[in-house]
């Protein structure tokens, strides 16, 4: 059998490296839990809904669903509390509870 290995490590730095470690899990999860962008791209929006291309560009273009164009009016932008507001309206509840 082979003897233990044995590190000897300078005073203070085990505490640096927590510290360090400690730093960086920080910095990790609020960059995690930072509130990602109201905005939606097209395909964003479409997995949103849960609809599929043709429904939302036919909604947009019948201008029955909330939606923004881009300045060069390449693309359309959706904001998710205009979307939630939309669905509470063109999907009204149907159980009980309503």
């Amino acid at each position: 059998m082979s003897e233990p290995l044995t590190l000897s490590l300078p005073p203070g730095l085990v505490e640096q490296i927590a510290q360090r470690v400690a730093d960086l899990l920080r910095t990790e999860i609020s960059s995690a839990l930072a509130p990602a962008s109201p905005w939606l791209d097209f395909e964003a929006a479409c997995a949103y809904l849960d609809f599929g291309r043709d429904k939302l560009y036919k909604l947009a273009a019948a201008r029955a669903i909330p939606c923004h164009k881009k300045q060069d009016g390449q693309g359309l932008l959706f904001h998710r509390d205009e979307l939630d507001a939309w669905l509470q309206t063109a999907y009204p509840r149907v159980d009980r509870l309503a």
